[in-house]
């Protein structure tokens, strides 16, 4: 059994003109100890299908499908459950530390929240665990008093104390959302290897949402390509890397700068953008950008295998060596 099976997930958001479709039938599995990336342009679905797995969806927002933790549908589960759940077998690093960090309290209160919460430490027991994972995150006690508070921290010394608040109860599944959006190159490199290092040292799985290709190729073992709501490619990273069935997948690495080019090229795009929720075209929803569009687009597109558990959903996926 899968640690967490993902099948037909749909999220749809109440708004004045009716419902609308965020998410379309996600499908994702994630095994103990594997490294899951999730890419796609801004607007693709990649942080709501984590905040769905976390249970925190908007208010307006309702799911469908199944989101199975060891066969346990957590949609089924009441917020009491789940909060049992958050923090203690799902952990989060969100975008924005200064967002996820409480401004009002001290750094070791809020590592130390979750430790009594679900492991039952007293006061002194999880502040001086607190200590300990703030050390382990590169924030010493000596430097770095556990009575200071987020306002006085640097960004990349906040999403350290983001990192030390998910891992400390050890859960199950880690997601990491773009964790390294606010922070300068250098950081961006500490943190993430930092998250990697402390995943796989714990056993964990982690869910690795990034725009970085470079990254999702260094970190993940698989990857989930999103558009529009839905997946339209995955499989292990290193075969999507290099068979990039999805004219997406394909426009995607088209993008990256190359060392080969020359002063005054331009970087190549895909045009248009990611479709209005509600005004997604009925059928394959990248249709409007798409080169290799026809008349059966009009229908959804059906899943094809690959090979190797690379999959595809596209009526004109790119042949091997067309490229």
């Amino acid at each position: 059994m899968a640690l967490l099976e993902i099948e037909g997930l749909g999220v749809e958001i109440r708004t004045p003109l009716g419902p609308v479709e965020i998410l379309r039938d996600v499908d994702l599995t994630l095994q103990r100890g594997e490294s899951l990336g999730l890419v796609g342009e801004s607007g693709c679905g990649k942080s709501m299908t984590a905040l769905a797995i976390m249970g925190l969806l908007p208010a307006a927002a309702r799911a469908r499908g199944r989101i199975a933790l060891e066969g346990r549908n957590l949609l089924d589960l009441a917020e009491a459950e789940l909060c049992r759940l958050r923090g203690r077998r799902l952990a989060m690093v969100f975008q924005e530390p200064m967002t996820a960090l409480n401004p009002v309290r001290s750094i070791g209160d809020q590592v130390a929240e979750g430790l009594r919460l679900h492991l039952g430490l007293d006061g002194r027991q999880a502040l001086e665990r607190a200590a300990a994972l703030l050390d382990r995150v590169g924030l010493p006690q000596a430097d770095f008093p556990l009575g200071l508070h987020p306002h006085q921290l640097s960004g990349g010394q906040r999403q350290r104390v983001v990192v030390a608040m998910a891992l400390a109860c050890g859960p199950d599944i880690l997601i990491a959302d773009e964790p390294t959006t606010a922070l300068d190159v250098t950081i961006q490199a500490q943190i993430l290897d930092l998250t990697a290092e402390l995943a796989a040292e714990e056993g964990m799985a982690l869910i690795l949402i990034s725009h970085d290709l470079g990254v999702i190729a260094e970190m993940t073992d698989r990857m989930a390509v999103m558009y529009a709501g839905g997946i339209v490619e995955s499989g292990p990273t290193a075969e999507v890397f290099r068979r990039r069935a999805h004219p997406y997948t394909e426009g995607l690495f088209a993008a990256l700068p190359s060392l080969h080019a020359q002063a005054g090229d331009r970087l190549a795009s895909i045009p248009g953008q990611v479709p209005d929720p509600l005004q997604r075209p009925p059928g394959c929803a990248f249709v409007p950008r798409c080169p290799r569009a026809s008349g059966a687009c009009e229908a959804l597109p059906r899943r094809s295998a690959l090979g190797a558990g690379h999959e595809v959903h596209c009526f004109h996926p790119l042949r091997e060596g067309a490229r």
